[in-house]
């Protein structure tokens, strides 16, 4: 029995972190390219929304509005509709004055604070554009980022498209450079994805979807997470843009990339086991198949990875393989004490960094799904 457990523990850890890109490489290798040509729709402009759910963030409204106008869209098909969910600072004095001066500027603002989720819902329902892009406050758009973005629905078949981000650090430490290694990772298998046609995760931060298309979110679930899988289960494609680049923040702490992991995996873990359909491999393959890979068996890494050193700890005087995986789990575990105290001393080491990342990462999966196991859900995060 251990050494089933080691076997099967050791190659899923594989699978999760490397093998399930090389079978989308793999797959897109042998795939022949299909003409999209006959799936267009014409070159008109659609109408525009982009929702920008806050609370509490007069210090980077102005600017968050300023970065859209900017952007060269068609003022008369763009609209910028700002959802205050329940901000007590000056931030809805500040749209309302930008609204004075700029007709297609707008705040909504729920009669009483029932969480983002909740606020998007009813602002949506407020939204004149034809194409909602979703985005927060801190992020920040390139140039033609919604040119960009927004050609995708071009495509008929496409429902919900989700740009390409890139993570800021507040300064240069082993946290926002080890995460710029796992994010890389991360666009690249949503690049695959996408080509492959079974892509259904998306960034919140810079993504769009057709109103049409839009259902009611449930308040314990971020729209990263659910709009996807909701457009995909109505038979539409979402597809990875990579020239509609934005720019975000990341937590620079230790505690804050840690809660935020924990909050993404909570959330994300239950909203898409609220639609377990999309999870069958006999009613949606290739969809089921990249979820799992993708989503699940990553969040389920940490207690593969407990699972491989219990094994190990018990085969270790086998046989040198054992012994050989035996020293290397605790080396990658010493390497992540190493990473966490030059951290502290702001000194950049980029492997040990990366591999604190890692461990520290797996702790939120850990955590998350626990949360999720026990009910938990967040409805108020901001």
């Amino acid at each position: 029995m251990p050494q089933l457990i080691f076997w099967l523990s050791l190659f899923s850890v594989y699978y999760v972190y490397h093998g399930y890109r090389l079978f989308l490489e793999l797959a897109l290798f042998f795939m022949k390219k299909k003409d999209l040509a006959e799936e267009t729709s014409g070159s008109a402009v659609p109408s525009v929304t982009v929702l920008v759910t806050v609370h509490n963030e007069e210090k980077g409204i102005g600017e968050k509005i300023d970065n859209i106008l900017e952007q060269g869209y068609p003022e008369q098909q763009l609209e910028i509709l700002v959802a205050s969910d329940g901000s007590t600072d000056a931030t809805d004095s500040i749209v309302e004055s930008r609204a004075r001066n700029v007709s297609n500027v707008r705040l909504f603002r729920p009669a009483n604070r029932k969480g983002k989720t909740d606020t998007q819902n009813q602002a949506i329902g407020h939204a004149r554009g034809s194409i909602i892009i979703f985005t927060d406050c801190d992020t920040l758009f390139s140039k033609d980022f919604l040119v960009n973005l927004v050609h995708a629905f071009v495509r008929q078949d496409v429902g919900c498209a989700t740009g390409r981000l890139f993570f800021l650090g507040e300064q240069e430490n082993s946290i926002s450079t080890s995460q710029g290694y796992y994010w890389n990772y991360e666009t690249r298998l949503r690049e695959l994805e996408s080509e492959l046609g079974v892509l259904a995760v998306a960034s919140g931060a810079c993504m769009a979807v057709r109103k049409e298309l839009f259902r009611p979110m449930e308040a314990a679930y971020g729209e990263d997470c659910i709009l996807p899988l909701d457009v995909v289960l109505q038979g539409y494609k979402v597809v990875h843009v990579p020239d509609a680049i934005a720019y975000d923040r990341m937590p620079s702490t230790v505690s804050g990339e840690f809660r935020a992991r924990v909050r993404m995996t909570l959330r994300n873990w239950q909203g898409t086991w609220a639609r377990a359909e999309l999870l069958n491999p006999f009613h949606y393959p290739a969809y089921s198949w990249a979820l799992w890979s993708h989503k699940i068996l990553r969040w389920l890494s940490p207690y593969l990875l407990v699972a491989l050193a219990l094994s190990t700890a018990m085969l270790a005087s086998r046989s040198p393989i054992f012994q050989a995986v035996y020293y290397g789990l605790w080396s990658l575990f010493f390497a992540g004490i190493i990473g966490y105290v030059v951290q502290r001393w702001k000194i950049q080491v980029p492997l040990v960094g990366a591999i604190y990342s890692f461990l520290l990462a797996n702790a939120g999966f850990f955590f998350g799904t626990i949360q999720a196991a026990l009910g938990r859900k967040i409805t108020k995060y901001n």
